[in-house]
């Protein structure tokens, strides 16, 4: 079948036209084997994600994460991975971010068409699949629309058959999450920061989940014993890392994940320690 998004035809010319426009836009999904943990997921739970990365909180000169606290946006996991390609990944999703601002019509073409080709590559396979728009960000997917065939959509109604998931910080997205408010096909987990033990209870009280980011050795023992005291109570826990995909996580539960990158050495509270 043949689509028409915001007016392009083809990823080709939703690139052309950014290009045309000053951003050096070459893809915007990541591949499922690009990053280890997610590339679990077609190995733990049979699911294929594609995950976008944006640069982070105001890195572009556009805030992508409004609820960024100083331990968050210090210890991101913009920072993960090896030093010597981050001028370059950094250089990428500034340009992709300052494209999905200033360009969003065209933006939202190239992406909803690597959508597609995510979708039609690992269903042939026998794979689910999913999306994870937010691996680098905290923007309410849920809310963006895209005109496909000049149908006004969500991606959430379009890809009706796929998951999405996504980590936030802003509560009222975790909580509107927890009572069922959100997509069917869209799973939120909630970040614990530095500051906002307050809201973690609220959320995980609503039934939600809360990703906690752990020293490796609390991160071991919490899931040895199945539970963690923190955020002021004892929690059940779940292995954050030993897939991606979050949407396989039971309900009302911390989601411990050990802490990688800058977030190891991180002194503001951000990453939980014994």
């Amino acid at each position: 079948m043949s689509y028409t998004i915001n007016g392009f035809t083809s990823k080709a010319s939703a690139i052309r036209h950014l290009r045309a426009n000053g951003h050096a836009v070459c893809t915007i999904l990541a591949q499922p084997e690009s990053n280890p943990k997610v590339a679990k997921n077609g190995k733990v739970v049979d699911v294929m994600t594609a995950p976008m990365h944006l640069a982070p909180f105001n890195l572009s000169g556009f805030q992508v994460c409004p609820k960024a606290s100083d331990g968050c946006a210090a210890a991101c996991l913009h920072t993960a991975g090896n030093p010597a390609y981050m001028d370059q990944k950094e250089k990428s999703r500034v340009t992709k971010t300052q494209a999905y601002f200033k360009q969003r019509d065209a933006f939202m073409a190239v992406l909803v068409f690597e959508m597609l080709a995510h979708r039609r590559k690992w269903s042939a396979k026998g794979y689910d699949v999913a999306y994870r728009l937010n691996a680098t960000s905290d923007l309410p997917w849920e809310n963006r629309r895209v005109d496909i065939n000049g149908v006004t959509v969500t991606l959430m109604e379009f890809f009706s058959d796929c998951s999405f998931y996504d980590y936030t910080a802003v509560t009222k997205r975790a909580i509107a999450w927890a009572r069922g408010d959100m997509p069917s096909n869209y799973h939120i987990t909630f970040s614990r920061k530095e500051d906002n033990d307050t809201d973690c209870i609220k959320v995980l009280s609503a039934g939600g989940n809360v990703a906690v980011c752990a020293e490796q050795a609390l991160y071991k023992a919490s899931l040895v014993r199945g539970k963690v005291a923190a955020m002021a109570g004892v929690w059940t826990v779940t292995d954050g890392d030993a897939h991606d995909y979050r949407p396989a996580d039971p309900k009302g539960v911390v989601v411990m994940l050990k802490a990688k990158g800058d977030a190891k050495h991180d002194t503001s509270g951000f990453t939980l320690r014994a």
